[in-house]
Parts: structure tokens; C-alpha cells; sequence
């Protein structure tokens, strides 16, 4: 659990006026190409097109015994239409023995809930005197709305650590007004495991991005990371978007989904594909093997209901050709209202 939302459990966003309830509650998922500009919906479509598994949310997962699992591709929102998980999808959380996840955020001791409240992990030892070197500077501005908006304040980036800064640029502002109310999707899928009487298998710990952007020599990967997400808080985003974008995670359009951010992240940032693909290396490609490593055994078993971000399924590094490349027989489940390949 980050500190901030223990703290501060969705403060009101006094400085990021642009993240009102207007914009954030879609009336309806709906594709706007004109959402896409600058880009071109007809190259992101190529783009994706040429990328394996790019299409699909919901995938069997057979071991070589014959056992079964399930993986799904999580969207990290609290959306209504993002909890409605499909009958299918539900029934095989209630049916299952072990839930795998990103994380676990349910807090194992009484230790670990005082421990969260230690600022030895969020504030750098001397605070800066000026911003961190290589944050993009319009990016930087954002930031500082973003960490005054959940009252943190605007000199957050001098004060916090990058991996402290981080863990508040996680978190989509449109969740910030049911924060405490509703959980994501990832954590309400977490809830129906319980309900049903699964055990909970983390599949990192809850800290690993906040430690590894911290660490010595993992300054360069700290300036990327914060500079991909910062780029996520354009007060330019509109309506139509954040619509177009749920109509292509609802559609199981994962890979065009991936295309576009890396498009999103590129017109707001001179070198943006490029720090996309970096960030992505250890957020999507070094995490993916390692979700593997913890998962595998479990998976030899079956039983298990794996589920994780969306990105973490398309492409020769994701999670289906991984798991295929391991010797598991890797099928998609076509869902109601989800596109062909």
C-alpha cells in the first residue's frame, strides 16, 4: 500500500482541475478515431498487426500433465464497467485454488502496517535543491500537480525518492474519487478469490518497483519511468480517450491498446518511444520471466487464476509466447463484444 493513500485516501484535487469527475466517468466505451491524433489509428492498428497475441484478454493455460489454469489481462481501474468482469471469467475465480497476482497488498503483520508508515523508504536523505536531473521539464509540472494534488505538494520530486515518487504516479487520477470505495479490477478480482476460498500468490513483492528505481545505478531507468508516467498526466487528455481507450481494452484489443501508449507517450516526449521501450524492458519483459519463475510450479499443478495488467500478454515477450515457449499449451478465450484477431 503506498503511504500516500493511507494517508490521504483521495484528497481533493485542488491542483489538477483537469481530472474531473466529467472526464473521468465515460458515459459510454466507444472507439473516436479523432482520439488518436496525432497519431494515425490506421499505423497503431499496423503496429499492433505485426505483434504476437495482440488480441484477447482471457487465455487457457495447460500444463504438459494435462493440468489447467486460466490468465487474464487485467486494466488497472475502478471503472464499473472495468469491475463487471465477464460470467466466464468470474466463474473461473470462484472454480480456483490459488489467485496469482502482481502483488499482494493485503499487509501480512502488524509490523509490516507500522512499517509502512517509516519515511526512511520515501525521503531522500538531503533533499535536492533543484529538480532531478532529466525529468523532461512540462512533464516535471505535472508531476508537481499531481504530488500537490494528493498533498504531498509541489516539491515532492526534490523531497522523495524516485522510487517514493513513483509509487504516486501509479495510480490513474480518475481513481482517486472512489479511492477506498471501490477497489480496481486487479484488486476486486483478489476479493472473489478470497470470497471463494483461493489462496493468494503474489507474484513480486509489493515494494520491488519502489526498491529497484531506488537502488544505486538505476538512475537513468528512475528519470525514464518517471518521464513515461509523468507523460501519463497531460492535462490534454480528453473524453474521447479515456472512452476510446476502454473500448479497446473491453474489446481485447491489448496490443493496439500498447501501440497507442507508446504513440501517447512519444508526442509529449523528444526521445518517447524510445524511453517506452526501455521502461518496458524491465516492467513488462524482465517481470514477465520472473512472474514465470514464481508461477510455474503452481502452474504445473493447475488451478490457478492468473491475473495481471493487460500490457503483460501481447508480444514475443509476453506472457502467452513465454508460457508456450515453457512447454504450456497457451489458448485464447474468445469473450462477448471482443474483436478477431
Amino acid at each position: 500500500m503506498a503511504l500516500a493513500a493511507a494517508l490521504f485516501g483521495g484528497t481533493a484535487l485542488e491542483a489538477q482541475d483537469w481530472a474531473t469527475r466529467a472526464l473521468c466517468d465515460v458515459a459510454e466505451p466507444r472507439l473516436d478515431e479523432a482520439a488518436f491524433a496525432p497519431a494515425s489509428l490506421k499505423e497503431l492498428q499496423a503496429e499492433a498487426g505485426a505483434m504476437a497475441h495482440a488480441t484477447g484478454r482471457f487465455w487457457r493455460v495447460v500444463a504438459p500433465s494435462g493440468a489447467v489454469s486460466h490468465l487474464w489481462g487485467t486494466m488497472h481501474s475502478a471503472d464499473p464497467r472495468i469491475l463487471a468482469l465477464p460470467d466466464l471469467v468470474e466463474q473461473r475465480i470462484a472454480e480456483a485454488r490459488l489467485v496469482a497476482l502482481e502483488i499482494d497488498p493485503v499487509l501480512p503483520s502488524r509490523a509490516a502496517f507500522d512499517a509502512q508508515f517509516d519515511s526512511a523508504d520515501w525521503y531522500r536523505d538531503t533533499p535536492l535543491t533543484e529538480a532531478p536531473d532529466g525529468l523532461d521539464p512540462q512533464v516535471l509540472g505535472w508531476i508537481r500537480l499531481r504530488t500537490e494534488g494528493l498533498g504531498w505538494g509541489r516539491g515532492a520530486p526534490e523531497r522523495l525518492t524516485p522510487g517514493a515518487l513513483a509509487e504516486l504516479l501509479l495510480s490513474d487520477p480518475c481513481n482517486d474519487f472512489s479511492a477506498g470505495v471501490l477497489p480496481t479490477q486487479d484488486g476486486r478480482i483478489q476479493m472473489l478469490g478470497q470470497i471463494g476460498g483461493a489462496d493468494i500468490l503474489p507474484l513480486e513483492p509489493a515494494d520491488r518497483i519502489h526498491r529497484h528505481l531506488d537502488q544505486p545505478g538505476n538512475a537513468g531507468f528512475a528519470v525514464d519511468f518517471l518521464n513515461v508516467y509523468g507523460a501519463y498526466l497531460d492535462p490534454g487528455l480528453t473524453t474521447a480517450q479515456r472512452a476510446s481507450q476502454m473500448a479497446l481494452y473491453l474489446s481485447g484489443r491489448l496490443g493496439l491498446l500498447m501501440a497507442w501508449d507508446r504513440a501517447v507517450v512519444g508526442a509529449v516526449l523528444a526521445d518517447g518511444g524510445g524511453a517506452v521501450d526501455r521502461v518496458n524492458r524491465h516492467l513488462l519483459t524482465a517481470r514477465n520471466r520472473a512472474f514465470i519463475a514464481t508461477a510455474r510450479a503452481e502452474l504445473a499443478a493447475g488451478g490457478v487464476f492468473v491475473a495481471v495488467g493487460g500490457f503483460h500478454l501481447p508480444g514475443e515477450t509476453g506472457l502467452v509466447a513465454l508460457l508456450r515457449h515453457q512447454g504450456f499449451t497457451v489458448t485464447r478465450i474468445p469473450l462477448p463484444g471482443e474483436a478477431r484477431p
